[in-house]
């Protein structure tokens, strides 16, 4: 009976994620806003707003995240308590403590691999709270990340960018007198940026959230750098599935951890490539990967079990860049959330050469790019080595989503 309550509470979940937007709506009076050409908004102070941790990949994974954990024990918990006043909608049901007992149980089955299954017990000690709704916040995030993502060639061919805003909360518990919602809110303040380390060399950087063991945006300087979106309906049977153990003693990825594990395992863009190419995953999503070379740029749209599709830079009319939001690049955006056409004119109106730093934050600060849901904005250089993450908060008139 319980593994069928969690998947009824998945469902729930998903009818309210964007996804599940697509009713008839009218035009809201929120017209997109392009900041390029304006005053100068890029601030690299700001990015010091977002603290740096080192995690040391040689120590027991019980013990690599512990510090994060102990600076952001507050702050997690305040996550906690946002997702446990949403779960509430379903009358009669602690659902929040009902699906962290079956994570917990999916846990004891070995249902999560190592090391991240230890790293998250380590964290789970200094956090005190239930192991299992720990989890379940790892394996949340790969349900819901609606994010926007720019892989951008100077026009002198030396350097390569890769940006990405993070968007997530939408749907959970709108703040009126904030006019934000609670989730996304509550994310800003764990917003960490980690140096991960092997054999005492700096092995890449990564950008995630205080309690979770795998990465949402990584680089390893100087070779390539990584972001993944969602997609706009996650395969949530597939992870319903997981759940009641459908996907035992399987080699089914998540997708951060994936993530994570190319950044231990790459040197080179086309290794990278090939690996996500390859890999059979829990859900789709999209992968955008950047690297140190002139035209090593691209767009790879996964399902479970192959690429369906792949945008090269250089390849098309907007050849030297590619920005990716989370939909098919043959499929038009839900009406309330396009993002894609506006971020495209907007890169158009930056033009080649200006793109730097400066000029990709002023793109992903702009509305609707920008909205409610974004978390914070990250930017690299893999050619350089930078890594700036900013904490981002959209003025009103701003669209919700």
């Amino acid at each position: 009976m319980k593994p069928v309550v969690v998947f009824s509470a998945l469902l729930v979940l998903a009818t309210l994620l964007p996804g599940s937007l697509q009713r008839n709506v009218e035009n809201p009076d929120f017209k997109p806003n392009c900041l390029v050409g304006g005053p100068d908004i890029y601030d690299p102070t700001q990015a010091e707003k977002v603290l740096w941790f080192d995690v040391n990949l040689d120590l027991p994974p019980r013990q690599r995240f512990k510090q994060i954990a102990a600076a952001y024990k507050n702050e997690i918990r305040a996550v906690f308590d946002v997702l446990n006043y949403f779960l509430t909608i379903i009358p009669g049901v602690n659902a929040w403590e009902l699906i962290g007992n079956i994570t917990a149980s999916a846990l004891d089955k070995g249902m999560i691999m190592n090391p991240y299954k230890d790293e998250v017990l380590g964290i789970a000690e200094v956090l005190e709270v239930p192991i299992g709704n720990l989890v379940f916040l790892n394996i949340f995030y790969e349900m819901s990340r609606f994010c926007t993502s720019i892989v951008a060639q100077t026009e002198d061919n030396k350097d390569l960018y890769h940006a990405r805003n993070l968007d997530f909360g939408q749907l959970f518990v709108w703040d009126i007198a904030a006019q934000s919602w609670g989730l996304t809110d509550a994310l800003k303040k764990v917003s960490v940026n980690i140096n991960f380390f092997k054999n005492g060399q700096l092995l890449f950087k990564g950008s995630t959230l205080a309690g979770h063991v795998g990465v949402l945006t990584a680089m390893k300087p100087h070779k390539f750098s990584l972001s993944m979106n969602a997609k706009v309906q996650p395969d949530l049977i597939n992870v319903a599935k997981w759940y009641m153990g459908a996907y035992e003693n399987t080699d089914l990825q998540f997708v951060m951890y994936f993530e994570r594990w190319l950044f231990e395992n790459c040197d080179t863009f086309q290794c990278a490539r090939e690996k996500i190419a390859g890999v059979e995953l829990l859900t789709g999503a999209y992968f955008i990967l950047g690297g140190a070379n002139p035209g090593e740029g691209s767009v790879l749209v996964r399902n479970t079990t192959s690429v369906q599709f792949e945008r090269k830079l250089f390849d098309g009319d907007n050849d030297w860049f590619v920005l990716q939001t989370n939909y098919d690049p043959d499929k038009e955006p839900l009406f309330i959330d396009n993002r894609r056409d506006p971020g495209n004119a907007c890169m158009k109106k930056l033009g080649r050469s200006q793109v730097g730093m400066k000029g990709i934050y002023t793109v992903l600060s702009s509305k609707p790019t920008l909205n409610k849901t974004t978390v914070h904005t990250v930017i690299m250089s893999v050619t350089k080595g930078y890594f700036e993450t900013f904490i981002q908060k959209c003025p009103n008139p701003c669209w919700a989503f």
